[in-house]
């Protein structure tokens, strides 16, 4: 819902404005940065909505970190640090910088090959946002697989998994209209080329934003601004001589412009994330490559949507989508420790039946760590190529691996359709 217009203050009687005087704050009395709609049934029976609203947008402009970067209507973006941004930044500053990562991996003992698993989530499911109609169990056979696509969920599935595999190559560059143009060319390239054309800027300004029910919701800025409108972007981006802005902010800001941007005629919402990626990894958030975002966005599709819309109705608000981005993102980092910690206690299980069994004396560390990757996924088959590529070694030598584990009887070999072995753990292994 749209707010309304502020009154002016001037016109509201002394006794009447004392009386809503409660409601010059940035937050509820409950701590909640609420968006009008929201907010408005919060109003107590008997006060004035307008009046109360008001003063509260009042308090938050005079409150707000303003940026480089505004709408086609000139209102400038601008955003507040609640307590669940604060909580963010502060999370992703001690458990995905290089330095955690690095912990979490020694703690795992295998470089963190037993991490490799979580590299695909983003790909499948940042498509899947996007209404890629593939289940994650075959999108990640295909990808694991090297199987080429055969829908065109399947090449967007692949597409972005391209996409996230060029970002590092990139993480010493500065942004440019270029990179982004290259981004989704790498990323868009042979779904549907007429649908998507790869790295070139819409033409037309019919490109609509729509929600469920066919309303539009969001008209971006016209297709002749665009490389002007990106520049700017990248200004913001780049700039490091302004006021201090924490990089998860930041790399917020930028997923929300190049959305509402929306430069090219689909694929933007990927882009926009890939984006995101590319400037946490640049800045030394080393373990953003294991997290998926869009693992908990796609669950929550709507709020994701309302996000942007409250943000676009209110000023250019960004604490909106910020307070959202930095609740997933609390979310999905917190998760993906808890995933650590059950990779830990699980090869500590691990240790202990190669210990009893003797077995711990008869492997080299390369097994064991080849065990533990399987381990990892417990009933997953996996192919000797994936061992190798996780392991940094030849498929020769992680076929010998393989194998000096079946013959320790903690791994089966089971034979595909294409007669090749693929390899698990034995089902009572942990």
């Amino acid at each position: 819902m749209k707010p309304p217009a502020l009154l002016p203050l001037s016109g509201i009687p002394e006794e009447q404005f004392q009386s809503h005087q409660h409601y010059s704050r940035l937050l509820d009395s409950k701590g909640r940065y609420l968006p009008f709609g929201d907010f408005r049934h919060r109003v107590k029976r008997g006060e004035d909505v307008a009046l109360a609203w008001t003063l509260t947008r009042r308090a938050r402009d005079a409150a707000l970190q303003r940026v480089n970067f505004h709408n086609e209507a000139g209102e400038q973006a601008g955003f507040y640090i609640t307590p669940g941004i604060a909580e963010a930044c502060a999370l992703v500053d001690t458990a995905t910088s290089q330095a955690a990562l690095n912990q979490q991996t020694a703690a795992l003992r295998g470089a963190g090959a037993e991490l490799s698993e979580l590299l695909l989530n983003e790909p499948i499911t940042s498509s899947q946002l996007e209404g890629a109609n593939t289940t994650t169990l075959v999108a990640r056979n295909m990808l694991d697989t090297g199987r080429k696509p055969r829908t065109e969920d399947e090449h967007m599935i692949a597409g972005n998994a391209r996409l996230m595999a060029e970002i590092p190559v990139h993480l010493k560059e500065p942004l440019t209209v270029e990179l982004i143009r290259h981004f989704h060319a790498v990323g868009m390239d042979g779904i549907d080329d007429d649908k998507y054309t790869p790295g070139t800027f819409r033409q037309t300004d019919d490109v609509v934003i729509a929600d469920y029910d066919g309303n539009i919701v969001h008209q971006p800025p016209k297709a002749d601004t665009i490389p002007e409108r990106l520049q700017m972007v990248c200004d913001f981006v780049n700039d490091t001589g302004g006021a201090y802005i924490h990089p998860l902010i930041k790399a917020c800001a930028i997923h929300f412009m190049i959305a509402h941007e929306h430069p090219f005629r689909d694929g933007n919402g990927r882009t926009s994330r890939a984006l995101f990626y590319w400037f946490m990894l640049r800045h030394g958030y080393a373990a953003f490559k294991y997290i998926s975002i869009s693992t908990l966005l796609h669950a929550s599709s709507v709020k994701y949507a309302h996000s942007y819309q409250n943000t676009e109705r209110d000023g250019m608000d960004l604490t909106y989508f910020l307070e959202y981005q930095a609740s997933v993102i609390t979310r999905a980092v917190r998760g993906y420790l808890a995933h650590v910690e059950g990779l830990v206690l699980r090869r500590a299980a691990l240790d202990r039946v190669l210990f009893e069994s003797g077995a711990l004396g008869r492997l080299t560390p390369r097994q064991i760590t080849a065990l533990n990757i399987l381990s990892a996924t417990p009933g997953k088959l996996f192919s000797v190529a994936e061992i190798a590529v996780s392991l940094g070694i030849s498929d020769n030598t992680a076929r010998t691996a393989l194998k000096a584990l079946e013959r320790e009887s903690l791994v089966e070999g089971v034979q595909s359709n294409d007669r090749q072995t693929l390899y698990r753990t034995q089902s009572d292994l942990c």
